[in-house]
């Protein structure tokens, strides 16, 4: 007597193993094997996610176990932004299987193309016997190298904030002014002045601070790469391009940025009072948009009075 066993599966059950054979095959209580069992998943049918970049990631997976010839076994990978693909019976209603994707033989690897950056997916891989029983690995998430942009939030005396306590806030909302209104097409989740403030709260600081990525790749508003994170960024001793030939600054506007930055991205000695002041009486240190050396970002001490750009980054 055969007896149908069905299970849900749960992303936390550690059984996998024992769910995919439940799913996808038949138990005989007579410890007999039937000869139309669905294919085992290798490795209780985990998977492997390396190589993630901007717009692909390769997947690898243990070959399948089956009563017919390993050579005969096909495998499919399916790829989703919004189904979890946890059940064949999901994968199968979701139109994600097509019958002309299949491979022509055993294969443990495939390497995903064309994917959009900074966004999650599910992927999960099907493998097929020549009695078209298809079994399910176990499905993996997994979210593609997103972007950082570099851009422009208009020109400030050193006067940004009122106070010292609320410079970082302040100066923050201009940013986040500044990229509502003139940069719609640009990330809108996640902001921060491009700017030191102080010794804990400096420019090489804003990963631990803020969330700011340490892997994502940098860019400029129109698209041009600037560098591969912002360490790579603050470690160069040339940047390759000038902040305007990467069009983040414009040509006009004076001669460069309020960095508040020595060349490293730590905090300079001057910062215009803490950016509470915009008199010639205080000075604060600047970064020079036509320089890619390290003058990029720590240049000179430049009069608070005068008017310079403030950078953001969002992501």
């Amino acid at each position: 007597m055969l007896i149908v066993i069905f299970s849900f599966i749960s992303c936390t059950d550690d059984s996998f193993d024992r769910t995919i054979h439940n799913e996808n095959a038949y138990i005989d209580t007579n410890n007999n094997i039937p000869e139309n069992i669905t294919p085992a998943p290798g490795n209780n049918g985990l998977l492997v996610v390396t190589n993630i970049t901007e717009n692909s990631a390769k997947i690898q997976w243990t070959l399948a176990t089956d009563n017919s010839p390993a050579e005969l076994l096909q495998y499919q990978i399916v790829v989703s932004r919004n189904l979890t693909l946890f059940s064949l019976e999901e994968i199968l209603q979701s139109g994600l299987l097509e019958d002309d994707k299949w491979s022509s033989g055993p294969v443990n690897e495939q390497t995903i193309l064309n994917l959009l950056y900074g966004k999650q997916y599910f992927v999960n891989v099907c493998v097929r016997d020549p009695d078209n029983n298809i079994a399910i690995y176990y499905p993996a998430t997994f979210t593609t190298i997103g972007r950082i942009y570099l851009f422009s939030a208009g020109t400030y005396t050193g006067a940004m904030a009122s106070s010292s306590n609320t410079a970082r806030q302040e100066i923050n909302e201009l940013v986040h002014k500044a990229l509502i209104n003139n940069y719609p097409n640009l990330p809108q989740d996640n902001h921060v002045a491009f700017i030191s403030i102080d010794s804990i709260d400096a420019i090489k600081n804003i990963p631990e601070h803020y969330g700011l990525p340490t892997n994502w790749p940098i860019y400029s508003p129109t698209d041009k790469k600037i560098a591969n994170s912002l360490y790579e960024l603050l470690l160069n001793d040339d940047i390759g391009n000038t902040l305007v030939g990467f069009d983040v600054i414009t040509d006009g506007g004076g001669e460069g940025w309020w960095s508040g930055s020595t060349e490293y991205g730590s905090c300079a000695e001057n910062t215009c009072n803490s950016w509470t002041d915009g008199s010639n009486e205080y000075k604060g240190r600047l970064g020079k948009k036509n320089k890619t050396n390290k003058e990029w970002i720590s240049s000179k001490d430049d009069s608070c009075n005068n008017s310079l750009y403030l950078l953001g980054l969002c992501w």
